[in-house]
């Protein structure tokens, strides 16, 4: 079994909070596809749109995020 040097336990343990992360992104885009549904006042789709649209950006950065880094932890 190969030991981890500290790089790689530090590269391991960024790439767990960035899944962490994109985790809770994506439970936010489907919460806010469910309220987006079920939303009736236009104020409140208006806000569920640009909310939904931060949280596309949000996980879009994160992916390529975990891309770029997924390189040197291998």
């Amino acid at each position: 079994m190969k030991h981890l040097t500290r790089q790689e336990k530090k590269c391991q343990k960024e790439r767990r909070a960035l899944m962490a992360e994109l985790d809770a992104a994506t439970q936010a885009l489907r919460a806010n596809e469910k309220a987006f549904q079920e939303a009736l006042d236009p104020f409140v789709i208006e806000q569920l749109t640009y909310q939904h649209a931060a949280l596309r950006c949000r996980s879009r950065v994160l992916l390529r995020l975990l891309r770029k880094e997924d390189a040197p932890c291998r």
